[in-house]
């Protein structure tokens, strides 16, 4: 019998294993707003526009939202692989500029540091992509009929619009409990998980949400097979988010940014009686995952963007190419005082100071360990050009992960069953379930800070993780014999709870 855990082959770039804690939601909600889903396009992107005409190369900014990617092994590069990741580099930006254009329907060109974009909705009027803390609740058998809550500690500051964290541990200790970021005004950096409605629809349609019954005898039964994008169906597909987030100070140039207001429900510390503190903080975005499945890759596209001042590469550092001020990097500090990618002392705990601050002052000195492919930067210079002076301008792919072996990662009708698709993504696909990823590695410096590298096995990528996915879905019905179904590459199914009676 397979054991619960197979054999790790990465780092998570979207969920730690770490426990999801059980939360109390007796509190009054919102009012549930509509559930929407972000429309995509069918339409064939051209990459000729990168080398065209200013008008040409700023209809790439209203392309929308691809449905499903459409990549070539020819093209202007050397390689078919070179091509390949060309064209996905290229549909990674469309996907960052159709997520984050401006919410009221205006263009990104003219976003400002605080327009909000189009994935965050408004709660309290539609949303189209959902936290997955609201999602995975203990206190209703349907989200969708009441999808938020706002915490009692933070109820009299909420206004509409507002983006609420809760600071549990996954808010900000990176995945496998590997450590928090911390900025250089010694701020936690602090992580968000999302989901869209195709993905929400999923969930609420089996009961994914409540951990009793995914283990039900209906659901023991059922290969989890989240909807994929389709230019054919012009579906958008399961799509997740992965946010990081820099608390912005004074010192901080906030238009760099894109910036949400935000209200930080803090944790309870052991001895305290009252209800924990409600911080009022504005939030500047620093890392930006997205993974989108589609039909031709169901092992998802894994796409990666940071803030282009989050960190210095390793060359930087030989070259001594440095600017002045990093996120994660101080340029003056002796590297004896400031070692590199060194992970905070034990104990990481917020809830003690009540506060956001890391304790003794420490800096995280974050420096990226695998550079940004220079097909992959000259990419980006063209869509920031583009962009002119919005403030997406200040924001850089890191690169796209994608199933490289096609025959693979399609999916194919099985012996003796010719009506039936199924993916070949389970683990009698065995050994390489995930369809040989490209490039091997990938690691944003504030989401996978710690397991950045080229170490099979340890350092950070996005497929070769999210393939040990598993739900709560035991079988037999009834036992425990440590067999649990592979859950579609995303560890959100994990973080269900028993719903309490109703």
């Amino acid at each position: 019998m397979r054991s619960k855990w197979p054999l790790l082959l990465g780092v998570a770039g979207f969920a730690a294993l770490a426990v999801w804690p059980q939360r109390s939601f007796s509190q009054t909600p919102t009012n549930p707003p509509k559930v929407v889903s972000i429309q995509c396009t069918q339409e064939k992107p051209d990459l000729a526009k990168l080398t065209g005409t200013v008008m040409q190369k700023e209809s790439l900014l209203t392309f929308g939202l691809p449905c499903q990617e459409m990549v070539s092994p020819d093209g202007p590069k050397k390689t078919a692989l070179e091509n390949l990741q060309h064209g996905f580099d290229f549909y990674s930006w469309l996907t960052f500029i159709a997520l984050n254009s401006p919410r009221d329907g205006s263009s990104i060109i003219s976003a400002k540091s605080d327009t909000p974009a189009k994935w965050e909705g408004m709660w309290e009027e539609e949303l189209p992509f959902i936290q997955l803390l609201d999602v995975m609740r203990t206190d209703v058998k349907d989200p969708s009929k009441q999808v938020r809550v706002i915490p009692p500690n933070c109820q009299a500051q909420y206004k509409p619009g507002m983006v609420v964290i809760n600071m549990i541990e996954e808010t900000y200790n990176q995945p496998f409990k590997t450590g928090p970021l911390i900025d250089q005004h010694g701020n936690y950096a602090l992580f968000d998980i999302l989901m869209n409605k195709d993905m929400f629809d999923f969930i609420v349609k089996h009961g994914f949400y409540d951990r009793a019954q995914q283990e039900s005898v209906e659901n023991s039964k059922l290969k989890i097979d989240f909807p994929a994008g389709e230019n054919k169906s012009g579906v958008p597909g399961a799509i997740m988010l992965k946010v990081a987030w820099k608390i912005l100070t004074e010192e901080d140039q906030k238009s760099r940014f894109h910036t949400v207001d935000a209200l930080i429900s803090m944790p309870r510390a052991h001895d305290q009686a009252s209800d924990p503190p409600c911080l009022h903080k504005t939030l500047g975005m620093v890392g930006f995952h997205i993974a989108h499945k589609t039909i031709s890759r169901l092992q998802w596209i894994w796409t990666s963007f940071e803030h282009v001042d989050n960190v210095p590469d390793q060359g930087d550092i030989k070259t001594h190419n440095l600017k002045s001020s990093y996120n994660f990097y101080d340029p003056s500090c002796d590297p004896a005082k400031c070692p590199v990618n060194a992970t905070p002392t034990p104990p990481w705990r917020p809830e003690e100071a009540l506060q956001l601050k890391f304790r003794n002052s420490f800096n995280s000195q974050i420096v990226r360990v695998i550079p940004i492919m220079d097909d992959t930067n000259a990419m980006n210079e063209q869509f920031r050009a583009i962009l002119g002076d919005s403030v997406w301008k200040n924001y850089r792919l890191i690169s796209t992960q994608w199933p490289s072996d096609f025959g693979c990662a399609k999916k194919t009708n099985p012996p003796n069953s010719p009506n039936t698709a199924t993916p070949n993504t389970d683990f009698e696909k065995q050994p390489d379930m995930t369809c040989e990823p490209a490039p091997t590695f990938l690691a944003n410096s504030t989401l996978e800070t710690f397991s950045q590298g080229d170490t099979p096995l340890a350092s950070s990528s996005c497929m070769a993780c999210h393939g040990n996915a598993v739900s709560h879905q035991g079988q037999p019905h009834g036992t425990d014999d440590k067999f649990f179904n592979q859950s579609d590459f995303t560890f959100m199914l994990e973080k269900a709870h028993r719903s309490a009676p109703q």
